[in-house]
């Protein structure tokens, strides 16, 4: 338990369970808010895509700014900006002074602030414990399981306060979880300053690497493609819940503590695993579960086979991630590390926008797992790309493995 003798990153921990309790709060809250009060379908994926449009607009710039301004200074301003946005909203709505556009220009100028927020949070890791893969690996998935713990409990929880304050009130819970972040964040988590030997880096050299490296360059597009799906699962599960189940918001909660349940159970799973498995194998074979797990969401019945399904693919997903996260972060030069994480995000984030626009014309127009069934499917290529690109680099070490004189 490494992680929480070291008091620093017991406090990087502490935060990233509050924060993200916040945001998967809002998470549910903000699109419930909005389809409720305006019964749009197309106007709840606007909401999402103003806070990821940002990212994909200007992620590399974030990454670049990042790199100079150093992690611990990016998380704390990234988290200071994001209680007083987040506060306005419910604030606005009680006066009635909250036209949509304004939520628009209120959510967006949160998804300013994501992108370098993302680029920091993943590599800020390495530079408190070293750069030893399974010291990495066993960190993320630690760290791993604090954010499914959160997906767990803040969907039931948000269902629980909406109905008890109501909304748009959840978001004053967001706002003081931000605020709970920078004090952690600020008082225990001093990574050292890390001053790369040779001349600075420029804004797109990350994106070079990510192109260059014979295993990301396939990886990039894939992760690509399976976030912009996770978008649109997302979107969809509302739309699902008020077309098949009642429109019963405590439906809405399970469906997103199923999946919060299945990662946390995942998340734990895999703390044992990542030392002792092959990452690129373990990786695969998750993939393959978790891909079987959603397609349950396109098949009718009552709402326990979507919750068995997104239970299933929340295992599997943790399962993924923590070998994944960390074989990505230490496959990347130190120099390079802010830059190329920015740039992985901004490509999982730069097709969400178009995405989510065809969900919401597509969601108001046709059954809702019909749209499912076209999601699904691509997101069944994207990870036939992923577990294909991983074999294929399996046999390449391997091979070169065999091969060394050693």
């Amino acid at each position: 338990m490494k992680v929480l003798r070291d008091r620093r990153l017991a406090a990087l921990l502490g935060a990233e369970v509050v924060s993200s309790l916040g945001t998967q709060m809002t998470w549910l809250a903000l699109p419930w808010f909005v389809l409720r009060t305006t019964g749009s379908a197309e106007r709840m994926t606007w909401v999402i895509i103003a806070e990821v449009l940002p990212i994909a607009v200007l992620g590399f710039w974030g990454g670049a700014i990042a790199a100079r301004v150093g992690t611990r200074r990016t998380m704390l301003t990234c988290d200071f900006v994001r209680v007083p946005i987040f506060a306005a909203i419910p604030a606005l709505h009680a006066a009635g002074a909250l036209p949509f556009p304004a939520l628009l220009a209120l959510v967006a100028s949160s998804g300013l602030f994501l992108a370098p927020y993302f680029s920091v949070q993943r590599s800020v890791v390495p530079e408190l414990i070293g750069e030893e893969h399974a010291d990495v690996a066993e960190a993320t998935a630690f760290f791993q399981a604090a954010n499914r713990l959160t997906i767990f409990l803040g969907p039931p929880a948000a269902g629980i306060l909406i109905g008890w304050i109501g909304t748009a009130d959840v978001l004053y819970v967001d706002a003081a979880t931000y605020l709970a972040s920078f004090v952690l964040v600020a008082t225990f988590v001093n990574p050292p300053e890390v001053r790369a030997d040779g001349p600075p880096t420029r804004m797109l050299d990350g994106v070079r690497f990510l192109m260059r490296d014979r295993l990301l360059r396939i990886w990039t597009p894939a992760f690509t493609l399976i976030d912009v799906c996770w978008q649109l699962l997302f979107a969809s599960l509302p739309v699902l819940v008020v077309s098949h189940f009642d429109a019963d918001p405590r439906v809405l909660g399970w469906l997103f503590g199923a999946f919060g349940g299945g990662a946390l159970v995942g998340a734990f799973t895999s703390m044992p695993l990542v030392s002792r498995v092959e990452a690129l194998a373990l990786g695969a074979t998750a993939f393959v579960v978790e891909v079987m797990g959603l397609w349950l969401l396109a098949v009718p019945g009552s709402w326990v086979v979507a919750f068995s399904g997104l239970a299933v693919a929340g295992f599997a997903t943790s399962i993924v991630n923590a070998p994944m996260q960390a074989l990505v972060m230490l496959r990347i030069p130190r120099e390079l590390r802010t830059q190329a994480m920015s740039a992985f995000a901004v490509f999982q984030c730069i097709g969400s926008p178009i995405g989510l626009i065809a969900a919401g014309w597509a969601l108001a127009r046709y059954d809702t797992r019909s749209v499912l069934a076209v999601v699904l499917a691509l997101f069944t290529v994207g990870a036939a790309a992923f577990v294909a690109a991983s074999l294929a680099e399996r046999a390449t070490l391997r091979a070169a493995s065999v091969d060394s004189p050693a």
